[in-house]
C-alpha cells in the first residue's frame, strides 16, 4: 500500500468511515447501536448481535474482487485496486447460493 493510500485510510478511520472501520463494527438490529465486532449482545438493549460485521454485509450485497475484496462496479472487467481481470458470467446466468440469492462472485 502506498503512503498516500495509508494516509487516506487513516483519515477515513479518524472520522469513522472506510473498510477498516466497517470490519470492526456491528450494528444492533433492535436499537441501532454501533458496537465492536467481537460483541455478542448489544450493551444497550441486550439483543443478540449478528455474526457478521458491517463489512461482511456490504460485501455480500456488492460485487467484490476475489483477490483483494475491493468493491467493484457491476460492469467492472478489472479490479481498480489490484488489476485482477474480473470474468463476467453469461447474461441471465443465476447461480444458486445457500441463501437463495445471487452470488456476488465475478
Amino acid at each position: 500500500m502506498s503512503p498516500t493510500e495509508k494516509l487516506r485510510y487513516r483519515n477515513m478511520e479518524d472520522y469513522g468511515f472506510g473498510p477498516n472501520v466497517m470490519k470492526k463494527t456491528k450494528v444492533c438490529a433492535r436499537c441501532g447501536k454501533m458496537v465492536g465486532a467481537n460483541a455478542k449482545t448489544c450493551p444497550d438493549c441486550g439483543e443478540k448481535l449478528p455474526g457478521e460485521t458491517l463489512f461482511d454485509r456490504y460485501k455480500r450485497q456488492h460485487k467484490c474482487c476475489p483477490d483483494c475484496d475491493t468493491v467493484l462496479s457491476a460492469d467492472s472487467q478489472y479490479c481498480p485496486n489490484c488489476g485482477k481481470q474480473i470474468l463476467q458470467k453469461a447474461v441471465g446466468y443465476q447461480e444458486n447460493t445457500p441463501q437463495g440469492g445471487r452470488s456476488n462472485e465475478a
